[in-house]
């Protein structure tokens, strides 16, 4: 029914947890598809040993370090899946993200994408907010150019759309805007209103950032005139840069992390007792051999 796709390239800090989130969701009908990136710690011995105790896990590994966005259509070209989700080496699910999607994709087949609220988590594993809380049914076009409205590491989406719409190279840390931008007319975009996914914010990594603003450039370019006013537009492609310099200026001083944070919505301590709880269950799972495989 599912297959998730999780990339990885020396991940070794990071990666165990975010397998053993997926082993402990509630819903229980996927596979998982490791695909090694070309790592060089010990990620690939990490997702082995996680392989080797359920028969739902495939481990790919060709030795070579091609770039995310080559991995993501591969995992779409080996997905058996009627859905495919999204997952990253350095995230964690909560224990019921999938079974929340699954429920609402399967109340209503138009849903071609669903993605969920987020609660974000520093380097150190510590909740420092949410997010994604946004109504997309006030999502038009217009605002599809002009925000990233969707947690790409959330997303579950129809197997059929992905296979129809590949991920496209020349937009990289921005594929999945581009995808959205550019397939808009003919998707149904959905959200669970409910933080569902431990999305890891730590130091913005500078040079990721500032290539991730260049491809967004790029996709307004391409794409933009044709939505976009002129004005919007070169709004748009100023506000960019802006945000590239101001990110750069805030890293000389080890501070580029102040801007992210700004993005969050401040926790109860309620909410950060519960996160933390989850954290150190997903940590403690015992990695237990599945007789079936």
């Amino acid at each position: 029914m599912l297959t998730i796709g999780l990339p990885f390239y020396n991940n070794q800090k990071t990666l165990a947890n975010a397998i053993r989130s997926v082993l402990v969701q509630s819903y229980k009908n996927w596979e998982l598809i490791l695909i090694d990136d070309g790592s060089t710690d010990r990620s690939f011995d990490i997702a082995n040993e996680f392989a080797k105790t359920d028969h739902r896990i495939k481990l790919i590994s060709d030795g070579v370090n091609r770039g995310l966005v080559y991995r993501l259509n591969q995992i779409i070209d080996l997905a058996i899946g009627e859905y495919i989700a999204r997952m990253d080496s350095d995230d964690m699910m909560m224990p019921n993200k999938l079974e929340k999607q699954m429920e609402a994709l399967e109340k209503n087949n138009s849903i071609d994408v669903i993605d969920t609220a987020v609660y974000t988590i520093d380097e150190n594993d510590e909740p420092t907010g949410m997010r994604g809380i946004d109504d997309l049914s006030t999502w038009d076009k217009r605002k599809a150019f002009k925000n990233v409205l969707l947690f790409h590491p959330t997303v579950v989406a129809k197997t059929a759309l992905y296979k129809k719409n590949k991920y496209d190279k020349d937009f990289i840390r921005s594929e999945d805007f581009e995808l959205w931008c550019r397939t808009f007319d003919n998707t149904v975009f959905a959200r669970v209103y409910e933080p569902l996914f431990l999305y890891r914010e730590g130091k913005v990594n500078i040079k990721a950032y500032t290539t991730s603003n260049r491809s967004h450039r790029m996709l307004l370019r391409k794409h933009g005139s044709a939505v976009l006013s002129k004005t919007e537009l070169v709004s748009e492609l100023v506000k960019s840069h802006l945000k590239s310099s101001l990110y750069r200026i805030f890293a000389v001083f080890n501070m580029q992390h102040k801007l992210s944070s700004k993005r969050n919505i401040k926790l109860s301590i309620s909410q950060v007792n519960t996160v933390k709880i989850i954290i150190e269950e997903i940590k403690n799972m015992e990695i237990i051999h599945n007789s079936d495989s």
